[in-house]
């Protein structure tokens, strides 16, 4: 005759799975956590920077001598001035002394640098895309750390699906 003896001792293997099950919503809510707190950290940054460049306009000028190093915008703007000059300013301009080329290379016709508008113009855009990044990954991380709710609504929607395909 055959005996079969059991150990009471070993957990059933649904209460392994139960516990991986529950050890894995515990990683994916600790990163979801990491993820919502690094995105209200890049947040608090973005803010923090627009509120410095708006404090001190000054310091967009790093930003605007790479764009002129890398794109001579001003310079060929100077250059395209120079070139479209009416009659009157050229008989003009004729006995009035030149001007300094570094001059001319840093000013425009209207007095101002446009590779300076351009740079706030790249700084806001900038900014705001990295405020984006940042609101969507203060948000992905929320709906990790509330990982239960989704799977729910999830098992729920199965569950229907199952159960009108067996009718």
């Amino acid at each position: 005759m055959a005996r079969y003896a059991f150990n009471e001792n070993s957990p059933p293997t649904e209460a392994r799975a139960q516990h991986s099950t529950h050890l894995w919503q515990m990683v994916v809510r600790g990163f979801g956590f990491v993820l919502m707190l690094v995105g209200l950290w890049i947040a608090l940054a973005v803010m923090l920077e627009a509120w410095s460049l708006y404090r001190t306009p000054a310091g967009i000028e790093r930003m605007a001598k790479a764009i002129e190093r890398g794109s001579n915008l001003d310079q060929t703007l100077a250059r395209v001035s120079r070139n479209t000059t009416t009659p009157d300013e050229a008989t003009s301009t004729a006995t009035v002394p030149a001007v300094p080329a570094a001059a001319a290379e840093t000013d425009s016709v209207l007095g101002f640098r446009l590779s300076y508008f351009v740079a706030w113009i790249i700084v806001i855009l900038l900014l705001m895309l990295i405020g984006r990044l940042a609101i969507a990954a203060v948000k992905t991380g929320g709906e990790l750390v509330l990982f239960d709710r989704h799977v729910l609504q999830l098992a729920r929607e199965i569950v229907r699906e199952n159960a009108k395909t067996r009718t």
